[in-house]
């Protein structure tokens, strides 16, 4: 099994964006030096490939209008940042203000979202590269900078080229991702069925999964619903890709539904194999979605490699047992929310033959995209305009006070390395600019993964210059290392660290041979630009994440409200468009997946910054709970129809939204002292009387020998609901407790 998945991780890098965009960099970076170095011109060959290089950080996944449009802008302020650097090497006092100008205005690039700030980015590091330039005039700083513009062309134009060969290549990429964490996702839920689990660890592991998915489903929608709704693509593969996305969110819903009580289920069959034989069955299930995601990450067929029915047949059976054992009705119904993962597990595994289906494209031909659902509507959009950056030009926008971090930091290596007479002093400007982060936590995080990967990737180098001098060997692991700096650079980044380092050495190995000064300069620099940048996040205008976590928990409780209040109107007998009901769903994850990111965030802050941590985390795990009674509550109406509505049902929805109402003004300190007890509501003990009653005539059938009767079908959705209701109860009774305890 250990060997089977670490084949399957092979292949899920092998497909895998990061993996092809390594490639993509690789060849758009060595081709130009090669070239260049055949008609030893090495120097004009690396300033092109440095141009092509920095554009290639601006080539994020998305629709063609906004990878054209990025390439260009890219390469444009490319050329312009080289051309303005080169001229004023010479002068100390300009070249600082420059400094200054430019990472204050590539910074604060990062208002325009992921491509902006990679465009920033890479515009910042071809201006340190342009400083490690220490013998360029005016004519060849022309020369020099039309280099790097060549360079961004030619990977402009290799990266326009190659999606017009495989238009579908980041999309499926992208979707499989997707996929594969899902997997994950569901593997980390399967862990709460580990007999003796601690169920409060697992959830923190759950939680953080769920940060992940929600950011592929995120980049799916970019990448594949622009796509739809732009028609740009109503091709096989295009309509077989939305298909399976609607597919693994309605999923990701049913896997949250499978909720109950895991505390009490422990408790109730902990002398029991049951539990381990759920455990096995959902990590089967999750076999098969990483099996999925593999396919279609490669553009291929996937067929199923469990029997997953006849697995289910042999828990079913075992519940059978253990429910033959227990002689009253009242101690069978411990019994039920076994049944119930079980029923859920029937749908996903339906749902999961389906998906397999939808990878084979002939089987498309009877399928259709449900025409009521607004696929433009599930995504977002974003303003590239000077009035979204004017508007950030106050201290109140975080990044406009990273912007001025970056600045005096960068601007503060310039001058200590000018100060110290160090040869490299881009490298310490480099470190600046790739570690400082707008949060405190991905800079801290940053700067020690950079350490380590230099420190380490610093001795691997050395260990291999002084193992051999045979060029030809060094010059083939220097491309190994640039492909596996350029493909880990987005998900592992002291890997990418540790692969950049030899790349650098052994360039210099060429270029300046002089291997054990370039490897102390090297670590020396990464120590000095890694602690100004650490030390410019801690002192200079810090952003604390506890000071924006109630406006994310507040975001939060609203799309849950959202949420329950659509799914709950099902059992009313009210209709809801399926558009606004899955856009809840969607508005509800993500602004779970916020809360959870920024408390992940708050710590890998400072002790001293970190604001009532355990009690927020608690509150944080009631919220997903809330999301899954809800979807469980979803997925019922959605699977089986409410066949037996009860009055009861529209009283406690009002009442547990007034509730959750309740709870968002207590959030706010402006408005806590308005928050009211919410009214006592009798519909409860109605409905505990009328499941009794239920409960009652039911185990009068029982003994008068009668099967599958409405009586029990009404019992059963009754039961259902009612402890759903319950549960959703009870955590508003707990995240009253919890806030009570938290001073916002």
């Amino acid at each position: 099994m250990r060997t089977e998945q670490r084949i399957n991780n092979i292949k899920n890098f092998l497909y895998s964006y990061h993996f092809s965009n390594g490639m993509r960099t690789t060849i758009s970076v060595v081709v130009p030096s090669l070239v260049f170095a055949y008609f030893d011109e090495l120097g004009l060959g690396i300033a092109m490939s440095m141009g092509a290089l920095c554009t290639a950080l601006s080539d994020v996944p998305g629709t063609i209008i906004h990878k054209r449009n990025g390439l260009i802008i890219s390469t444009i302020l490319i050329f312009f940042t080289a051309l303005g650097t080169g001229l004023l090497i010479p002068y100390p006092i300009p070249m600082a203000t420059w400094i200054v100008v430019c990472c204050f205005v590539f910074a604060m690039m990062l208002v325009y979202g992921n491509r902006g700030g990679n465009i920033g980015t890479g515009c910042l590091l071809v201006m340190v590269s342009i400083l490690g330039e220490t013998q360029l005039t005016p004519q060849l700083t022309l020369l020099h900078s039309s280099m790097v513009l060549l360079g961004s062309i030619w990977y402009a134009a290799l990266a326009l080229v190659l999606w017009q060969i495989r238009p579908y290549l980041n999309v499926q990429q992208a979707l499989g991702d997707c996929i594969t964490q899902t997997a994950r996702y569901l593997e980390q839920r399967a862990n709460f069925y580990t007999p003796g689990v601690n169920v409060i660890d697992n959830y923190k592991a759950v939680l953080a999964q769920q940060v992940i998915v929600n950011e592929k489903q995120e980049n799916v929608r970019e990448l594949l619903l622009k796509r739809r709704s732009a028609q740009q693509g109503t091709t096989s593969i295009n309509k077989s890709m939305v298909l399976i996305f609607l597919d693994m969110v309605d999923l990701q819903e049913q896997i949250m539904a499978s909720q109950t009580d895991y505390n009490a289920l422990q408790a109730d069959f902990k002398d029991l194999d049951i539990l381990e034989k759920f455990h096995t069955l959902i990590l089967a299930f999750a076999q098969e979605l990483r099996n999925i995601g593999i396919a279609v990450a490669a553009g291929q067929r996937s067929l199923p490699k469990n029997n997953l029915k006849v697995e289910m047949e042999k828990v079913k059976q075992a519940i059978a047992d253990i429910t033959l054992q227990l002689p009253t009705l009242k101690e069978r119904t411990r019994t039920i929310p076994l049944t119930n993962i079980l029923q859920n597990l029937q749908d996903m595994a339906q749902r999961i033959y389906n998906l397999h289906r939808l990878t084979r494209l002939e089987r498309l031909k009877d399928e259709s995209i449900d025409p009521k659902l607004e696929l433009s509507k599930f995504t977002t959009r974003q303003k590239y305009d000077f009035e979204t950056f004017r508007d950030n030009l106050t201290f109140k926008s975080h990044i406009f006070r990273h912007a001025i971090r970056v600045s005096m930091a960068t601007v503060a290596g310039y001058g200590l390395g000018l100060a110290l007479h160090l040869d490299r002093v881009y490298w310490i400007l480099l470190t600046v600019v790739v570690i400082l982060k707008p949060g405190f936590g991905l800079t801290k995080s940053r700067s020690i993964q950079r350490l380590i990967g230099t420190v380490t990737g610093a001795l691997f180098a050395a260990g291999l210059l002084y193992l051999t001098h045979n060029n030809t060997v060094i010059f083939l692991m220097m491309l190994l290392c640039i492909l596996g700096a350029y493909s880990f650079m987005t998900i592992q980044y002291t890997l990418s660290v540790f692969f950049t380092t030899p790349f650098v050495i052994f360039l210099l190995h060429f270029l300046h041979p002089s291997d054990l000064y370039n490897l102390t300069q090297r670590v020396l620099d990464t120590f000095i630009g890694g602690g100004l940048a650490f030390f410019a996040n801690m002192l200079l205008w810090p952003t604390w994440e506890h000071n924006f976590l109630p406006d994310y928990m507040k975001k939060m409780m609203s799309a849950n409200s959202k949420y329950f209040e659509l799914v709950m109107r099902a059992y009313s007998n009210e209709k809801v468009a399926v558009t606004d009901f899955k856009l809840a769903r969607k508005d509800t994850y993500v602004a779970s997946a916020n809360m959870m990111a920024a408390f992940q965030r708050m710590l890998s802050e400072p002790k001293s910054k970190q604001k009532h941590p355990s009690e927020v985390y608690h509150y944080v795990v009631l919220n997903h709970t809330l999301t899954s009674h809800t979807a469980t509550l979803a997925g019922y109406s959605m699977h089986h129809g409410v066949q037996f509505p009860r009055p009861e049902y529209r009283e406690i929805t009002d009442y547990l939204l007034h509730y959750m109402d309740q709870l968002q003004l207590m959030m706010d300190p402006a408005t806590s002292a308005n928050a009211q007890p919410s009214p006592i509501v009798h519909a409860f003990d109605r409905l505990d009387v009328h499941l009794e009653s239920l409960v009652h005539q039911r185990q009068q059938e029982i003994n008068e020998g009668k099967g599958a009767t409405p009586v029990r079908d009404e019992m059963l959705e009754t039961k259902q609901v009612h402890d759903q209701l319950v549960a959703i109860l009870s955590l508003m009774k707990d995240m009253s407790k919890a806030l009570g305890q938290i001073k916002l």
